[in-house]
């Protein structure tokens, strides 16, 4: 985030906004499965799919929120939209703040979270050339083992 003060009048798109944004997105694609990944695994596999639909949730509703909060953290009004000078102050304050968030966050992650348990070892039934399936669930009992009662 701190790369993208470098972004500014007359700077160049190759040499000053593409690496940072190249870093960004190197970034996010690490961090993209291991934050699915944390809240799935925590809940058993009957929770999986209300786990899922919270996550997605909660990502999807965060970056507006976030967008909207840093812009008034930094006091960035409505004249910011108008002007490259007038939205270039409250850029400079708010990639600093952002790299401090995901600092005090990776920190907060660190802390808190523990070791994983050991992952059990899933039975695959059946492959179709490098596909695999997963693991068949179990047939449940028939309440009505005769079809005549």
């Amino acid at each position: 985030m701190v790369m993208m003060l470098r972004v500014g009048p007359g700077n160049s798109y190759l040499k000053d906004v593409f690496p940072a944004l190249l870093l960004i997105g190197a970034g996010t694609v690490t961090m993209a499965a291991p934050l699915t990944v944390t809240p799935l695994s925590s809940v058993d596999a009957g929770n999986a799919g209300v786990a899922s639909g919270i996550n997605n949730a909660t990502a999807r509703a965060s970056g507006p929120v976030a967008v909207a909060a840093l812009a008034l953290i930094v006091g960035m009004g409505p004249d910011a939209y108008r002007s490259g000078a007038a939205f270039d102050a409250p850029f400079g304050l708010t990639m600093p703040l952002c790299a401090a968030l995901m600092c005090g966050g990776a920190l907060v992650a660190f802390v808190t979270l523990g070791p994983t348990g050991t992952v059990p070892q899933l039975v695959h039934w059946g492959t179709h050339g490098w596909l695999m399936e997963p693991p068949r669930a179990p047939r449940l009992p028939n309440p009505h083992p005769h079809p005549h009662c």
